[in-house]
């Protein structure tokens, strides 16, 4: 669920369709394929599954990428959960929201290697039947296989997504106890990352909440990204909910994980998703 910026702003298209190149279609149909599979219930056979289930030809191997403001993924692995396993699944009476339709709203590609594009993945209620209920919200979003994007007023969209306010304190209690609930399901045995519940809530209770559009830190809603991801690797994402945070729920410098693009995708600052650069 990507959103990407620095190509966000697309002119209209000069060449039909039938004049474009065959890699121009090539990786229109490579984005729609990853978003679909965001959709419910394509989604859910991906969380429950892992990687076997990620058809062939969506993700480069060494695929890898940087995600405001939830933090950096490196290989298949990492970038596919990312993709579908924070993708909501439905729970609860009456049932909250999944993604029901993916739109490839905008897109542009000027050379094989690069692509831009901005989806809107519509929200809506499932019914027990698995049929679609009434439209809750869009979220807009984009990416390219090696990515470098933003997800845009993530807060807002929450608020609209929930329905209430997880800014109060109730909503902040709540949050927590949900959080301390899903890792107790989630990290057992070797896996472990609290001696108990309560453990968990009094260590999360006196860390900072945090903020949507915040998420890469040492505070709250971090783990609740990262408590989602424990059902597909438990071994690598609950230290991630634990008190330390792992090496994702912790402080960062803005200037060193924002603009490492040498170190992460190889490239000089400014260069990876240009055409012209070999």
């Amino acid at each position: 669920m990507l959103f990407l910026p620095s190509l966000a702003i697309l002119a209209s298209a000069l060449l039909s369709s039938a004049s474009q190149p065959a890699w121009y279609q090539r990786n229109f149909d490579t984005i729609q394929k990853i978003y679909n599979l965001t959709i419910f219930p394509a989604n859910a056979k991906i969380i429950a599954e892992g990687a076997p289930a990620v058809p062939p030809g969506l993700f480069n191997a060494n695929a890898t990428g940087r995600v405001t403001p939830v933090g950096e993924f490196f290989g298949f692995q990492d970038s596919f959960e990312y993709f579908f396993g924070l993708a909501p699944l439905p729970s609860g009476s009456p049932p909250n929201g999944a993604i029901s339709k993916a739109t490839l709203a905008e897109f542009t590609s000027g050379c094989p290697e690069v692509a831009a594009s901005t989806v809107y993945l519509t929200l809506s209620t499932i019914n027990p039947d698995n049929s679609t209920g009434p439209f809750i919200s869009i979220l807009k979003a984009g990416a390219v296989l090696n990515y470098d994007a933003w997800i845009p007023d993530l807060d807002l969209f929450g608020l609209q997504a929930r329905g209430f306010d997880v800014y109060t304190l109730a909503g902040m209690n709540s949050t927590i106890q949900g959080i301390c609930a899903a890792q107790a399901q989630t990290c057992t045995g070797d896996n472990t990352v609290y001696d108990s519940v309560s453990d968990c809530v009094q260590t999360l209770a006196a860390k900072p909440f945090g903020r949507s559009d915040e998420a890469w830190g040492d505070n709250v809603v971090c783990r609740g990204i990262h408590v989602l991801l424990t059902k597909i690797r438990p071994q690598v994402h609950c230290p991630h909910v634990g008190p330390t945070g792992g090496g994702k729920c912790i402080d960062v410098a803005y200037n060193d994980v924002y603009f490492n693009d040498e170190f992460l995708f190889g490239a000089p600052l400014g260069k990876p998703f240009t055409c012209d650069y070999e």
